[in-house]
Order: structure tokens, then sequence, then C-alpha cells
């Protein structure tokens, strides 16, 4: 059996209880030893500066969020943060893979979308911004990662860290839940 000094992620893990405490302090001393590394694993993965910079950002994020869940005793905090990059970068390359090029230079003449309709879907997307935030938050995340984030439910169970089976039940409940919630919101049928 290891003793505490042979840990892996001995030097870091009281660096990161005081970020689960909120000192935002510590967490800048982690992310100036870790940052560099961080944001070129992440260049490395998409090709892109600006998406590396985002998975960069958004990895000291999720570790501001969860740093209490961080268990010094399974990994370093490197290997923790450089999962949480690629899944983030991986993320963000399928994310721009999936949006279709504007062509903004073009404009095709009567083509123009209709200031009623935009109004319309800008009300039954703020409906459903509301319903969905009427779910708990574990259904939601699961939500979001699969319909926005284009990540497959191993994918999720990877990357909040749970097991498939949970990540399928959370899903069911969120879509159950979110069809009694739909009803309230008046939504318009297509979308049910």
């Amino acid at each position: 059996m290891s003793t505490p000094d042979e840990l892996p992620g001995r030097e870091d893990a009281p660096i990161v209880a005081r970020v689960a405490d909120g000192d935002a302090e510590a967490l800048r001393l982690l992310y100036e030893r870790y940052g560099t590394l961080v944001y070129s694993f992440a260049f490395k993965i998409t090709s892109d500066a600006g998406l590396a910079e985002e998975a960069a950002q958004d990895v000291f994020v999720a570790l501001w969020r969860r740093a209490g869940s961080y268990d010094p005793r399974r990994a370093k905090l490197s290997t923790w943060l450089l999962t949480v990059t690629r899944n983030r970068a991986i993320e963000l390359v399928r994310q721009r893979q999936r949006r279709p090029e504007a062509h903004a230079d073009i404009e095709l003449e009567g083509q123009a979308p209709d200031p009623a309709a935009l109004v319309g879907d800008a009300d039954v997307a703020q409906r459903l911004a509301e319903a969905m935030a009427e779910l708990p938050d574990e259904q939601l995340e699961v939500l979001r990662l699969a319909y926005f984030g284009g990540l497959s439910q191993s994918e999720i169970a990877s990357v909040i860290g749970i097991p498939l089976g949970t990540v399928k039940g959370r899903m069911r409940l969120a879509l159950d839940r979110l069809r009694s919630i739909v009803d309230t919101y008046d939504l318009s049928p297509e979308l049910r």
C-alpha cells in the first residue's frame, strides 16, 4: 500500500481542496501550473487556437465547479485535467463539424425569413428553455451533453464519470418529465 507521500497528485491535492472551498487564488495557481499543458493538448486535438482556448477555459471552469469530486488516490491532477481536456476538445470539434458554414455574402432575393415566423420561433425557444429549466440539474446536464454537445450516452458517462445505465436512466426521466412539462408551456405540436 502506498504511503500518503507516494500517492499520485499529492502535491496538487491541497490546492484542489482550496479550489473546492472557493479559493480563486488556488485556481489561479493551478492554471499557472497546468494552463499551458491543457491548452497545448487541446490545440493538438483541435488544430485551432480559438477552440483550444475555449477548451482550456472550459476545463478550468470544470475544475472550479467539480474540484470537490477530484480524488488524488485515483489519478494525478494532470491526468484528470487532460482527460477533461480531451473530452471537451473532441466535443468542440464535433460541434464545429455539425455547424454549416455561414455564407453571409449570399442573399437570395425573396428568401428573407418572415419576421412573424422568427418571433414565433423565438417564443417557442423561450418556452422550451423555461421548461428545461424545471428539470433537475443532473437530468439537464445529460440532455445538454446529448442534444447540444452531440455526445453519445457512452461519452456522457465517461465525461461525467457515472455508469452508462445511470446516463440512460437520467435521459429517460428527463425526456418523460419534459414531455409532461411541454403541455404546461403550450408548445406547438411539432415540437412534442
